[in-house]
């Protein structure tokens, strides 16, 4: 079995204290479990949702948002709006060069995208990789460790939402699978 070599959480505790877990996933986790057990548990009991949030919340904000923007393009391929093209745009450069102007610069094309955008999700991400979420002029207030997370965990529940609703099932497997492979080092994006 190949490892999670981008997961740098040794046991699954220490990522699932982050978000919330349904109860039906919950019952799935042993104590000392390691992250590849329990996403095979998931995929096997077809807890697709649950894989979704525990594979953003297990990656580092970069990896994270890196399968957000491969579920974005599974999902929607070439039929992207302008401004949610500029969104991705602006995440995928962020991803290539994390540095704090790309990190800034992602802040308006996520805007102009939306919160009920994919892409606007994924470039929101980028956002809260750092910064202050607290206005110009009050002291600062760096966003929670796991925003980042939390915003790749909801737009890839509505990328799998694009499309045939009989497919949902198969769509939201395809992308923990996607997320499992991002783990693993085999998708991965080029530097600059």
């Amino acid at each position: 079995m190949t490892p999670l070599v981008k997961v740098r959480a040794g046991t699954v505790d220490e990522i699932c204290a982050n978000f919330y877990l349904p109860k039906e996933a919950r019952r799935e986790l042993r104590r000392g479990m390691n992250p590849r057990e329990f996403l095979n548990t998931l995929l096997a009991n077809h807890e697709y949702v649950a894989g979704i949030d525990f594979v953003a919340h297990a990656l580092p904000a970069r990896e994270t948002i890196w399968w957000g923007c491969l579920c974005l393009q599974y999902a929607f391929g070439e039929k992207l709006s302008d401004k949610d093209r500029a969104a991705c745009r602006a995440a995928v450069q962020w991803i290539r060069q994390p540095d704090e102007d790309h990190r800034k610069a992602a802040k308006m094309p996520a805007d102009i995208a939306g919160p009920q955008s994919v892409a606007g999700k994924l470039a929101t991400a980028v956002v809260l990789t750092g910064g202050s979420q607290a206005p110009p002029n009050l002291p600062v207030k760096p966003p929670s460790p796991y925003a980042p997370s939390k915003a790749v965990a909801s737009s890839v529940k509505l990328a799998s939402l694009q499309g045939d609703n009989a497919k949902l099932s198969f769509r939201q497997q395809s992308f923990v699978e996607l997320g499992i492979g991002v783990a693993e080092g085999r998708f991965f994006f080029r530097e600059n």
